[in-house]
Formats: structure tokens, sequence, C-alpha cells
């Protein structure tokens, strides 16, 4: 799991979204887990499962992660000024007015649209 690309699982569970057939999404899922969680890569798939399923994860707590603390780390991460006009959109990304953008209330929307 170490070695897998976060993308190939965004790009997997993207598809299952679509995607109508369960019978599909659980053939497709076993082959994802079968492919990149193999137990001789010294990985298994419980791995992959607490990423997939943190609230079941009963050995590691919650992230603790809330929207203001995500806003904060992403503009960290993308180098970004706290002054510029994403930053306090992702800031204050509940409040609307005139340079909020369409997705004021709903802050992956916000973030998707500053990332974009």
């Amino acid at each position: 799991m170490s070695e897998t690309k976060f993308s190939v699982m965004v790009s997997l569970f993207n598809w299952m979204q679509k995607s109508k057939s369960s019978s599909v999404k659980r053939s497709k899922f076993r082959k994802f887990l079968d492919t990149f969680c193999r137990p001789n890569n010294g990985d298994d798939y419980f791995s992959a499962i607490r990423l997939i399923l943190p609230s079941l994860d009963r050995e590691r707590g919650s992230y603790g992660l809330r929207e203001h603390v995500l806003a904060t780390c992403l503009i960290d991460a993308l180098g970004m000024s706290r002054d510029s006009s994403d930053s306090q959109r992702l800031l204050n990304w509940r409040k609307g007015g005139p340079n909020s953008g369409a997705f004021a209330g709903n802050f992956s929307l916000v973030a998707a649209e500053v990332m974009g």
C-alpha cells in the first residue's frame, strides 16, 4: 500500500461512485486490493481498509481535522499568502459575498475550486 499512488485510489473511487452495478464495483475493488495490497509486498488489506474507512479503525483515533485546520494546511502546502483572496476564501468558506465564489458554504467545493 505504501507504494500505491493516492491518485489510483481516487480514480477507483470516482469510478465506483459513477458505476451502478454493485457486483462490478465489488469485483473492481477486489482486483484493486489483490493488485495493490498483496501480502507478498509486505502490505496487507488492513492498511488499505484503515485509509478507506478511518471511522472504523479502533487502533487510531479520528484525525481531528476540522475545516479551518484543513484550510490552514492547504494554504501552507500550496505556499499561498495568508492574505491572498484564495486563502481568505478557504478560511472563510462559510461566508458568502462578492469574492466568495459559487461554492460558499461547501468547504470541499471551495477547496477544489481554489486548487483547480
